[in-house]
C-alpha cells in the first residue's frame, strides 16, 4: 500500500483546518519530497478534493524520479506540479507566478548532515537568497521560512525550556554546526530581505518531527525506533538515550507551519512542538517498542553517525507563542507515535 492509500495518514490530513485563505492561492514548496515538506504537499491537495476553488501547489525537489513516485496519486492533477530544481542553483527553467513560498530544503538527518556539511550549509543560506529573489520577481505576497529549533544553541545553565528570543552557544569548529548555523544564517537573512527590500517573512521554528512522511532511509532517530517497530526488530539506541527532546507529529507541524503562513506577525518567529511529546530519547524508544511489541537495546554509534548527532544537551521548545495565534494539535484516540507505527506496516517505504 502506498502511503496516499493510508486511511489513517489521510484522516490526520483531513483534520487539518484553517486553509480558507488559500483559495485561488499559488503555493510554492521547497523540498517538497522531505519529511515536512510531503506532508505540507499532501494536505493541500487532500484539501484541494473538497474545494470549488483550489490552492496550486508548486512542488520543487531535486529527484524528479522519486517525487513521481511518492506524488503519484496527483501527478497529473492541474492543480500540482513538480519541478525539478537545486535551490542552490540559479532559477532559470520556469517563471511560475507565486503568492506564498515556503522553503523547508534542507539535508537533516545525522548521515547526511555529516557527508554533505556544505550542501546542507548552502540549501539553507543560498536556497534561501535563490527563493526570495524569485518570489521577489514573481509576485510572492509572503516567505515562510523553516528553521529549526537547533538554532538555539546550548541551553543556559538553568536548563531552561527555549522561547523565540532565546540564543545559546553553537561549536563554531564542528562541521555539525552547518545546520543550525546554516539555519541562523538563513533566518538573519530573511530579515534582511524585510528590512532591505520589504519582503514579508515569516519564520517556524520545528522540534524533532515524526510521522508517517519519514522514509525508511531516514536516519533521524526517531525514524530508525518508528521503522523498527513496525518491522518487529528491536530498537538500538546508540547513546544513553537521556536527552530531553520536544517532539511533534508531522501533520500538527504542518498545521502550526500554516498558521503562521496566514496569521503570523512579519518578522516573527514561531516555535513547533507539542508538549504532549516532550521526552527522553530513550523514553521516545520504549514508546516505539511498545508500540511494534519489541525491546529497546543498547550498542555504540558508527564514525560516521557519531559525526551526525546534535550536542545540543536538553532541547525543549515553548510553542506558547504559536498557540497564541490558535494553534493546537490534533486530538487523536491513540498515540501518534502508535499511529505512525501502524501505518508504516501497512505502507511500503
Amino acid at each position: 500500500m502506498d502511503l496516499l492509500e493510508n486511511q489513517a495518514y489521510i484522516n490526520s490530513l483531513k483534520e487539518i483546518n484553517g486553509l480558507g485563505f488559500l483559495r485561488g492561492k499559488t503555493v510554492l514548496i521547497s523540498g517538497a519530497a522531505g519529511m515536512l515538506g510531503s506532508c505540507l504537499a499532501d494536505a493541500l491537495m487532500v484539501w484541494n478534493q473538497r474545494q470549488a476553488e483550489p490552492c496550486r501547489v508548486v512542488a520543487i525537489g531535486r529527484n524528479l524520479e522519486k517525487a513521481r513516485e511518492r506524488f503519484e496519486p496527483f501527478w497529473n492533477n492541474k492543480n500540482f506540479i513538480f519541478i525539478q530544481q537545486d535551490v542552490c542553483k540559479p532559477f532559470e527553467n520556469f517563471s511560475e507566478q507565486v503568492d506564498f513560498i515556503i522553503h523547508a530544503a534542507s539535508p537533516a538527518d545525522p548521515v547526511n548532515l555529516a557527508k554533505y556539511p556544505a550542501d546542507t550549509l548552502l540549501a539553507n543560506v543560498l536556497g534561501t537568497k535563490n527563493l526570495l529573489e524569485y518570489g521577489l520577481a514573481h509576485g510572492m505576497g509572503r516567505f515562510l521560512f523553516v528553521s529549526s529549533g537547533e538554532v538555539y544553541g546550548q541551553p543556559n545553565e538553568n536548563q531552561d525550556d527555549f522561547t523565540e528570543d532565546y540564543c545559546g552557544a553553537l561549536d563554531l569548529s564542528s562541521p555539525r554546526s552547518c545546520y543550525p548555523e546554516g539555519k541562523r544564517a538563513a533566518e538573519v537573512l530573511c530579515q534582511s530581505y524585510r528590512s532591505q527590500f520589504g519582503v514579508d517573512v515569516v519564520i517556524v521554528r520545528p522540534c524533532h518531527l515524526f510521522g508517517p512522511t519519514m522514509s525508511r532511509k531516514d536516519s533521524r532517530a526517531v525514524a530508525e525506533f518508528l521503522w523498527a517497530a513496525a518491522e518487529g526488530r528491536d530498537i538500538v539506541l546508540k547513546s544513553d538515550g537521556l536527552k530531553e527532546r520536544s517532539h511533534c507529529y508531522a501533520a500538527d507541524a504542518v498545521q502550526g507551519l500554516l498558521t503562521v503562513l496566514e496569521k503570523g506577525v512579519p518578522g516573527e518567529a514561531y516555535n513547533i512542538a507539542d508538549s504532549r511529546y516532550q521526552m527522553t530519547i530513550r523514553a521516545f524508544a520504549e514508546r516505539a517498542a511498545d508500540a511494534g511489541g519489541c525491546k529497546v537495546v543498547f550498542d555504540l554509534p558508527s564514525d560516521i553517525e557519531s559525526k551526525g548527532y546534535s550536542k545540543i544537551s536538553r532541547q525543549v521548545l515553548l510553542a506558547d507563542k504559536l498557540e497564541k495565534l490558535g494553534w493546537a494539535p490534533q486530538a487523536m484516540s491513540c498515540s501518534t507515535i502508535e499511529t505512525t507505527a501502524k501505518v508504516f506496516q501497512n505502507i511500503k517505504g
